[in-house]
């Protein structure tokens, strides 16, 4: 499976979970959009609550 096919289902599935609370810019950003999949994996694992873009800055 293709990184972009997961990142959507990530995303798909947390947005079902908080709704969407980060901002998409930082899915640009090759650095940040690493460090959103684990954050996003945490949170569904439900290691963490919803992200948010501060937790990206």
């Amino acid at each position: 499976m293709e990184d972009e096919t997961v990142l959507i289902m990530l995303v798909q599935q947390y947005a079902n979970k908080h709704g969407i609370t980060f901002s998409s810019k930082y899915l640009d950003d090759a650095d940040k959009k690493a460090q959103l999949i684990s954050l996003i994996q945490e949170s569904l694992a439900g290691k963490r609550g919803p992200v948010t873009d501060d937790d990206l800055v």
